[in-house]
């Protein structure tokens, strides 16, 4: 748990003094979402206090509230169309420096890592700001305690 107040507050100062956050958001609370994970249960309690900071934490079973479920699914999506071209890579050994073969596990492992951060700059502001838009039709619904169906 205490890993992600680390992440949280490193995700707060990287946000902060960038150049995104004082062109669109200045003077605006930077909020964090949390599912209901039980790994989040404490999270507000180890995470430093900022005044512009919010930590959002969604009931159970509400992943349509919260953008970073979609952008996580479009993520997985490129992933998974550069996995199936790089299927061969996939199977053929891998050797390192001095020309011993490494594990077909690590070598899966380090496909990934490269997929993802391949994969990472699809996710666009523009794809956040909808998937922000996109949610928040589910948050305003539940505020109006209507009855949802999600992925119907």
């Amino acid at each position: 748990m205490q890993t992600n107040a680390y992440f949280v507050e490193a995700l707060y100062k990287e946000i902060k003094p960038s150049d995104v956050y004082y062109d669109e958001f200045l003077g605006k609370n930077i909020v964090v979402v949390f599912d209901n994970a039980p790994v989040h249960c404490q999270i507000e309690s180890l995470v430093p206090e900022h005044d512009d900071l919010v930590l959002l934490r969604l009931g159970p079973y509400s992943p349509m509230c919260n953008p970073i479920e979609n952008c996580f699914s479009a993520l997985k999506a490129h992933i998974k169309e550069y996995l199936t071209l790089m299927r061969d890579e996939m199977n053929d050994p891998v050797l390192i420096n001095n020309g011993e073969p490494i594990s077909k596990t690590e070598a899966r492992m380090q496909l990934l890592e490269r997929a993802a951060h391949v994969c990472m700059p699809r996710i666009t502001q523009r794809m956040v700001q909808k998937l922000k838009l996109h949610a928040s039709k589910f948050v305003n619904a539940a505020a109006r305690m209507e009855d949802m169906v999600y992925g119907a």
